[in-house]
């Protein structure tokens, strides 16, 4: 019943592939630092090896072309590798066996303000360690170093970040062989590439030549016999002989004029592209006159428009290039089934909305991404979004109506209606307008500036510019062709209705062909009498008065920008930094949702992220908040973890174990308010406990000691939460046995045959548990005891027996003596707490205690105890013991009891004594035979139990063939508890499923050991042992692990009793009466040496409590 995700492999899996080097390339410095911040963050966070060379590289000029951008990269990265080498100059020796990965960011987007490669998208990855939006560079550093490139040699790739690229998971890339050079292609129609290069592609698979944009028929005579053609990509590939080839072109004039060594030796730059000047020479139909002269071929863009020295420049470039690289093949690899689109300005706004609501990406079905309308968002409840919408990293309230097919990202939006199909990106409402309506077909965007010298703002002033336009404008089509418009409507109509003329919008020098929406100054940024923002920008679309002089006037006052003036100003960090804020504002309204509604979501993955981004502090303040409305002390329970969660991400591993001592004196006055039974005892110790924690925030060390104190106060609610469990104890008076007449009661142990760790507070009253437990006899013994007699004295002794033989005695006078009944370790602790339990003593009484053992008792108490298992043997022995007392002293004390309140009295007993644990151990133990305990998921806890169908064949058959074998490992469970939990809390969804598969695991267990089909039973034993290895790491030693191994072909199935760690293994065997065998097997297991096979018998009695003779 157990599915593969929890299959135990012994094997490694064979190491990921991963890059030397990731360089991203750019425009300026100022985004520079950004972008570098930006894969930096996502490095620490996990999704980019750690130990990868991040480099973020500035264009050494403005636009040296890709091919130029490529050789400055190329150029930089070297001297990183040269240095850290040990080399004083570069030196080419450090690209062999390096895998280095080029990815150029695209020139400006109008249509994000974070650019193209980092375009959020409605995805988020499935069980990730750390939150974050999802880019498109994201999926494109994942194909490139999961798909396309995880099977090659070392070497350069080079990949553009202006396309969606997918791959279909079940493609897997087939390595041509001897390929120096390597260009990937996806075949499209004839339609599609002509605004697109197209690799034309000979019988052998080498490029004969690249075509860009070219004619119908150029195009037509690349396609296959589909009729579909090789699309260029962006992807390419470059051997180590062939990077060092074109590392060396930085000494080469006027190559070296690309990149920034030629720079800082006073050359101007020349524009080159990677694909038309630096791979066409490698072309087989290319001709030296064609490629050097641009006769007949693709010119590159300083011969096609540059002045004539940028043309002599980059002709002599091309004879250097030709010299050097022709007769080099490139081998083209068609990626069958991809998906390639462009992200092109040079497309209308319906494409980019076609991208973001029907994203191409989402062919990658890959189990490590879950596709979602709605990521990283908080949608108020009463908000509508229509069918189709997607909604990313942005907060909608309750007053917002959004249409169909839309999409909005980084926005908080209130009181207003988006239409259908709009885009609107960055925009924030709060508090800003009364009613706003966004109508159909229309797109807003905020980019945020920094800036701007001839508006006279220095760098403090923060600038906002609002754009609009509509679904089917074209950003490049001139103006005065008909099939123009802005807003979706013609130039003259927008003119009439607006009042604004074309002289407003161009500079009369400008010639008409060249007059478009892209560089038309229609964005009012700064106004000194009025505030500019949504209104003023939806009046350019039609709404408000029409003609309205006054919204005329003050755009026309206003200093406005095209899209080409602003696009250059784009304040990175700012844009950036905006959206960071931005989701966690969205992740702390969703940690309150979580924590508040009990939703089985993990918030670990926010909070590791915060801890790297900086917004760790802001997330303990909200769970404060959140902690300020609670009254229930489950609910408060699960929020003081999730704080210790995030103060232990603070630490960032370097304080410490999480796991240790929390009974500092200075967290005691928060912890004693907690304890109170007064109405505002749990809001005042929460707000005791943050008042704290701002002295242990400095240092590492002092951040995991916080943490551990807020797991302990945590402990102190759930212990509240569980102590409910008292109104199902129920006890009748009867009359007391007489002075010096002895009550004993035996008790046999337990085993755990499925579903342990789901009867475990608190997971057991929010998830509901089940576990399949067998009363046992340890050789034919009932190994633990109590017996209890009245006394005449009014005082209390209690004994401790180990192996026959008194190991403790301690006489109890006073109250006082009753002191550390709750502390587990003090001498006696258990058998104290059940007198308090059983109520025969009242520790909060003013009366003193001889004076409540006479009046109600005519006399004291004396009881002795004892167990005959080791310490930590994993059968359940303190619960067990702890429910023989209770019934020993209910009986002594007259009181009629039933066995369900015997467990739950247990229960409440291992809250008094702050021990924590479940239920499992008293069912198993105290009710004899073969059965299932189980409890829903809910407050109060109650226990409930269904005797299986069990025939005494079966149960003969078992009993020959099962065995205990003590590990002779002591079990240290207090620590894995304290894991457990903590795991539990933070909702991961491994945690859940293993609820789900334990209490599922039970009933099927116990269905096949009714049938009895021992196989069965043993498979799911150790399927049961595989779940208990999930739940608490490290709990298998790793001797243990050795002798399932050696057992394994004589066993059906085996596993470590209670909560692993050590003590006692059991072991289901395929032939009956093997108890020599076992230890024949065993005598050959190293670490093996202190076990002992001891047998196991069902003992159907259970507990059985008698009047000694």
């Amino acid at each position: 019943m157990i599915d593969e995700d929890f299959e135990d492999i012994d094997e490694e899996s064979p190491a990921p592939f991963t890059w030397t080097a990731l360089v991203l390339t750019c425009q300026n410095k100022n985004s520079a630092d950004a972008f570098q911040k930006e894969l930096e963050n996502r490095q620490q966070k996990g999704f980019i090896d750690p130990n990868v060379l991040i480099l973020t590289v500035e264009d050494p000029k403005f636009r040296v072309g890709s091919g130029g951008a490529t050789l400055n990269a190329l150029l930089v990265v070297s001297e990183y590798l040269s240095a850290k080498a040990g080399y004083t100059v570069i030196n080419q020796d450090v690209l062999v066996n390096t895998r280095i990965l080029i990815m150029h960011m695209a020139r400006d987007f109008p249509y994000d303000a974070c650019g193209k490669a980092f375009t959020a998208l409605p995805v988020k990855y499935k069980d990730a360690s750390c939150d974050g939006l999802i880019c498109n560079i994201d999926m494109l550093i994942d194909v490139v170093t999961n798909k396309i490139a995880k099977n090659s040699p070392p070497g350069l790739w080079v990949c553009s970040t202006d396309m969606l690229l997918a791959i279909p998971e079940n493609r897997d890339i087939q390595w041509p062989k001897d390929s120096d050079v390597v260009a990937f292609s996806i075949p499209d129609t004839v339609r599609y590439a002509k605004y697109h290069g197209v690799y034309k592609i000979d019988d052998q698979g080498f490029v004969k030549t690249i075509i860009f944009r070219g004619d119908y028929d150029d195009i037509e005579s690349c396609a296959r016999v589909d009729n579909l053609v090789p699309l260029v990509c962006g992807v390419v590939y470059f051997s180590n002989k062939m990077a060092e080839k074109l590392l060396s072109f930085h000494v080469y004039p006027p190559l070296d004029c690309c990149t920034y060594m030629g720079l800082d030796s006073g050359a101007h730059p020349i524009e080159l592209s990677l694909f038309y000047d630096f791979m066409l020479p490698m072309c087989s139909d290319i001709t030296e006159d064609q490629y050097v002269n641009g006769v007949d071929t693709v010119d590159s863009p300083a011969i096609a428009d540059g002045t004539s020295d940028q043309r002599s420049n980059v002709m002599l470039a091309r004879a250097v290039l030709w010299k050097h690289l022709h007769g080099t093949k490139i081998k083209a690899y068609v990626i069958e089934g991809g998906q390639f689109n462009y992200m092109s300005h040079t497309y209308p706004v319906s494409e980019h909305l076609r991208h973001l609501v029907k994203c191409p990406l989402q062919i990658v079905s890959s189990n490590k991404l879950v596709w979602n309308k709605h990521i990283y968002s908080h949608i108020n409840q009463e908000a509508k979004v229509g069918e189709g919408t997607i909604v990313i990293n942005s907060i909608l309230d309750e007053n917002v109506t959004i249409g169909s097919n839309s999409a909005i990202s980084h926005c908080r939006l209130t009181k207003c209606i988006v239409g259908d199909d709009c885009i609107v990106n960055g925009l924030d409402l709060a508090g800003k307008y009364s009613w706003m309506v966004i109508p159909d077909n229309t797109s807003i965007q905020a980019f945020n500036l920094k800036a701007i010298p001839q508006m006279g703002t220095n760098s403090s002033h923060k600038i906002q510019i609002l754009t609009i336009l509509g679904k089917f404008d074209d950003l490049l089509v001139p103006m005065w062709k008909g099939t123009s418009t802005f807003c979706n409507v013609p130039w003259v109509i927008f003119f009439n209705r607006t009042g604004i003329a074309k002289e407003d919008l161009w500079p009369t020098e400008i010639e008409d062909e060249k007059k478009c929406i892209l560089n038309a100054r229609l964005f009012p940024v700064l106004n000194l009498e009025n505030e500019i923002g949504l209104r003023e920008i939806l009046w350019l679309q039609g709404q408000g008065p029409e003609g309205s002089v006054k919204l005329l006037k003050r755009w026309r006052s206003s200093w406005r920008m095209s899209f080409q003036d602003f696009l250059s100003f784009r304040d990175m960090p700012c844009e950036f930094e905006l959206r960071r804020e931005l989701f966690f504002n969205v992740g702390y309204l969703y940690v309150g949702d979580v924590l508040l509604k009990g939703h089985y979501y993990g918030l670990q993955a926010l909070y590791n992220s915060a801890s790297i981004e900086g917004f760790s502090q802001q997330v303990l303040d909200s769970l404060d908040k959140v902690a300020s409305t609670v009254t229930s002390p489950d609910i408060a329970a699960r929020i003081l973890v999730n704080i210790a969660n995030v103060l232990g991400c603070m630490a960032k591993n370097q304080g410490g174990l999480r796991s240790g001592p929390a009974a500092n004196k200075q967290w005691t006055r928060a912890f004693n308010i907690i304890k109170q039974k007064r109405p505002d005892s749990l809001t005042d110790g929460l707000k005791a406990l943050a008042k704290e924690r701002q002295n242990w925030l400095d240092r590492p060390a002092d951040l995991v000691r916080a943490a551990r104190h807020y797991e302990g106060a945590a402990q102190i609610l759930i212990q509240q939460a569980v102590m409910t469990t008292k109104q199902f104890i129920n006890t009748q008076d009867v009359d007391m046995p007489p002075i010096g007449v002895w009550i004993r009661a035996d008790s046999p142990a337990r085993v755990d045959l499925a579903g342990g760790w789901s009867d475990t507070p608190p997971i057991t009253y929010e998830h509901g548990g089940a576990v399949l437990n067998v009363a046992i006899l340890v050789d034919g013994l009932k190994p633990i005891g109590a017996r209890v007699s009245r006394i005449a004295q009014p005082e209390i002794i209690i004994v401790l027996i180990s192996n026959g033989e008194e190991t403790n005695r301690l006489v109890l006078k006073d109250l006082s003596d009753f002191e550390d009944y709750a502390k587990p370790h003090a001498p006696g602790a258990l058998l104290k707490s059940a007198f308090v339990c059983a109520a025969i003593v009242d520790v909060e009484s003013v009366v003193e205690l001889k004076d409540q053992l006479s009046s109600n008792y005519s006399g004291g108490f004396e009881l002795h105890t004892w167990s005959n298992l080791p310490h930590g043997s994993g059968l359940g022995t303190s619960s067990i013991l702890a429910g023989a007392i209770i019934a020993a002293l209910w009986k002594a004390s007259g009181k009629k009891y039933d066995t369900s309140s015997l467990f739950h009295a247990v229960l409440y007993l291992e809250q008094i004594l702050t021990t924590g644990g479940g239920w499992q151990d008293q069912v198993g133990g105290l009710m004899g035979g073969i059965k299932v305990g189980h409890s829903k998921g809910q407050l109060p806890l109650f226990i409930d139990t269904t005797v299986l169908n069990v025939s005494e064949d079966t149960v003969k058959a078992f009993n020959e063939r099962f065995y205990l074998v003590y590990t002779g490992k002591t079990r240290l469970a207090k620590n894995l508890l304290q894991n457990v939990i903590r795991n539990w809390y933070m909702m991961e969804p491994e945690i859940i499923h293993c609820e789900d598969a334990l209490v599922e695991l039970a009933w099927h267990s116990a269905k096949a050991l009714e049938q009895g089909n021992f196989e069965k039973v043993g498979k799911f034993m150790t399927d049961y042992w595989l779940l208990k290895k999930r739940m608490a790491t490290g709990c298998e030693p790793h001797a243990v692990r050795q002798m399932m191994k050696a057992l394994q072909p004589h066993m059906h199935g085996a596993s470590l009793a209670g909560a692993g760690g050590g003590g006692f293994m059991y072991v289901l065997m395929k032939e009956a009466n093997s108890a020599e065998l076992i230890k024949q097997v065993l005598s050959t297991v190293e670490g093996a040496e202190g076990s002992s096979v001891h047998t196991s018998t069902v003992c159907k009695e259970g507990l059985s409590v008698v009047i000694e003779d």
